[in-house]
Order: C-alpha cells, then sequence, then structure tokens
C-alpha cells in the first residue's frame, strides 16, 4: 500500500511541476519575439525595396525625359551614337544617382511610322552602345525606351511558408537576368519631333 501512495505523490508532484512551468512567464517576451520577428523584418525589407523600386523608377523616368529633350530639339549632334547619349545625357552626373550603374542601362530610340505602332514594352534587344542612332527627323514619332535591370534585396523571403506552404520565393514582376532576379524599371519618353529651327 505505500508503494501505492508513493506513486500518487510522485504523479501529484509532476502535476505541480508541470503546473508551475506553465505559469513561468520568464521568456515570454523573447517568445513572442521570435513568433513575430520573420514577418516584421520581411514587412520591414518589403517597404524599403519598394521605396527604393519606386525612387529608382521617378529617377530614371525623369532622366529619361531629360535626355529625350536633346532628340525632341534637335540639340543632339548627328552621328551620336548609343554610348555617348547615355554618357552625355542619361549620366552626366546631374541627371541619374550612384543608385544606377550606367553600364547596366539599355537604350532603345526609335521612329515609328504610327502612335498605334509605337512600342512601349520593357523587354527589348538594345542595340550595341558603338552603333549610331538614327535619329527621328523633325515631324516624326520618337519613342526613348531606357531600362535598367534593379537587383532584388529582399528575395529570400516570401512564398506561403507561414501558411503552412512550401518556403519559395515570390517572383511577381522579377526578371532572370544574366543568372540574377532583377526588377526591369523602365523610363520611356514618346513625342513627335520638333519642326526644325522651332
Amino acid at each position: 500500500m505505500a508503494v501505492h501512495s508513493t506513486s500518487r505523490l510522485c504523479e501529484f508532484a509532476g502535476q505541480i511541476r508541470w503546473m508551475q512551468f506553465l505559469r513561468n512567464c520568464k521568456g515570454t517576451t523573447a517568445i513572442e519575439f521570435a513568433m513575430i520577428s520573420v514577418p516584421f523584418i520581411g514587412l520591414i525589407g518589403a517597404i524599403l525595396e519598394s521605396g527604393s523600386l519606386y525612387f529608382r523608377s521617378a529617377q530614371l523616368q525623369a532622366a529619361t525625359e531629360t535626355a529625350s529633350r536633346s532628340i525632341l530639339t534637335h540639340n543632339a549632334a548627328t552621328g551620336l551614337t548609343y554610348q555617348q547619349f547615355v554618357d552625355q545625357y542619361l549620366c552626366n552626373g546631374s541627371n541619374l544617382s550612384v543608385m544606377f550603374d550606367c553600364s547596366k542601362l539599355a537604350v532603345d530610340i526609335s521612329s515609328p511610322a504610327s502612335w498605334s505602332m509605337a512600342s512601349t514594352g520593357n523587354t527589348f534587344t538594345p542595340a550595341p552602345r558603338s552603333s549610331v542612332i538614327a535619329m527621328p527627323a523633325a515631324g516624326q514619332i520618337a519613342v526613348v525606351r531606357v531600362v535598367y535591370p534593379a537587383s532584388v534585396i529582399m528575395g529570400f523571403l516570401g512564398g506561403s511558408a507561414l501558411t503552412g506552404g512550401s518556403f519559395g520565393q515570390i517572383r511577381n514582376g522579377q526578371t532572370l537576368q544574366n543568372g540574377a532576379w532583377t526588377y526591369m524599371i523602365m523610363g520611356i519618353a514618346a513625342f513627335r519631333v520638333e519642326p526644325a529651327g522651332s
């Protein structure tokens, strides 16, 4: 009989220890922080990446419009190459900040026959930098597209791991270029070239 009462006493003592463990609130803050830190860091990263993309997109658009003005007003020299256009009009120090690597800019200057034939997509094969730009004549339509591959900062976050799914990366809006995932941001200007001498 004494053995039976001893085992009950041990069970009761074990239950008391388990209840004391459940009542112990030490370390609760650390556990709660660990639970919310991954989504919180992901949210902060997404905010930073989105802000960076919007800022660079706006800056690239402004630089494209400024550089296109040289074509609109016939200030660009005849025989201008794409490299010279990038150096003199896009990356002259005042248009694009240090957030851009000018060697990665892809430029396309075209002169479609009509507005309906104008291409405004960000996927095109740029002409070699050494080739001469076929400048649109006065009265012609000109479309200037400048594309930049912006690197993905928080690419390791994403997927549906927090909802029970497999961990994967969200690739919406990203393009695989030279083995790296990038956002292709674009600046575009479309206009009819002014008559000469105006």
